[in-house]
């Protein structure tokens, strides 16, 4: 009789572990860029005072004091990682979808109502957060508890809770929470791939397909959410950003909302 160990590890620690080689992989990557200057004609931010060895302590506490229990909670509980062993391509796509808007709106509304509420900001710690200045990657998951629990954790295992936990799918469960590691360290390593699309000598198709590329590379939203502090504060890097579209929170909407305002001030006065 053949004793498996895979099947007596639980998924969720499974699932976990894949975000963790995928988090930490890729982190160090970018800090090797960073120590080496390789792909410096990329770099836009460089404004961490906090070195990568200083990050990380806080980061591997978030990741396994917080992060690791709630999702052993949810199988627990039968929340996630539970039932069927295969979900069908249909049902692991729509599960997908369901789960970047859900991710969207409930980080969205924490993000902006919750950790900055001028009465609150500090208190449940983002205020940390936003020492870093973006541009070291593992400063994604750089935060207080109650930060990381509010804008990491809630907006990962709620969507999932609600479109019915994707089954126990093992491919499921490895791949899509290692994918959204890899947007929160892109979008806070302080690298602009966006860049390679910018060509203003470009023309007709090519200016347009160029166009595309750079929204769907850029860094540049969550960029500006930390030097500014006001705006995306859903939108970044592999989300819809349909939140700060539809509420007008957009980087690039703000200043037209200002000017708009500014205007119509200036006319009733």
């Amino acid at each position: 009789m053949s004793f498996d160990p895979i099947s007596h590890i639980p998924l969720s620690f499974l699932a976990w572990g894949a975000q963790m080689v995928a988090f930490h992989g890729v982190g160090y990557a970018f800090e090797w860029c960073d120590s080496t200057g390789r792909l410096k004609r990329f770099k836009v931010r460089s404004l961490d005072r906090m070195s990568y060895r200083e990050l990380l302590p806080r980061v591997l506490f978030n990741q396994t004091a917080i992060l690791l229990p709630c999702m052993l909670a949810m199988e627990y509980f039968g929340l996630a990682f539970v039932g069927a062993p295969q979900l069908s391509w249909t049902a692991a796509v729509l599960s997908l979808v369901c789960m970047t808007i859900g991710h969207d709106v409930v980080q969205y509304v924490a993000h902006r109502h919750l950790l900055h509420h001028p009465e609150l900001m500090s208190r449940l710690g983002h205020a940390l957060h936003h020492t870093t200045g973006a541009s070291k990657a593992i400063s994604a998951c750089y935060q207080s508890g109650a930060d990381f629990f509010f804008e990491i954790v809630l907006p990962y295992l709620l969507p999932l809770a609600l479109v019915g936990g994707g089954g126990a799918d093992v491919a499921f469960h490895t791949v899509i929470p290692a994918l959204g590691a890899l947007g929160g360290l892109y979008e806070h390593s302080g690298y602009d791939f966006g860049l390679a699309f910018r060509n203003r000598r470009a023309t007709g198709w090519r200016r347009r397909l160029d166009a595309v590329l750079d929204h769907l590379t850029t860094s540049i939203a969550h960029g500006y959410h930390h030097t500014r502090g006001n705006v995306s504060f859903s939108d970044g890097f592999g989300s819809p950003g349909l939140c700060d579209m539809i509420f007008g929170t957009r980087w690039d909407l703000v200043p037209e909302r200002v000017r708009r305002r500014e205007r119509a001030e200036a006319q009733t006065g």
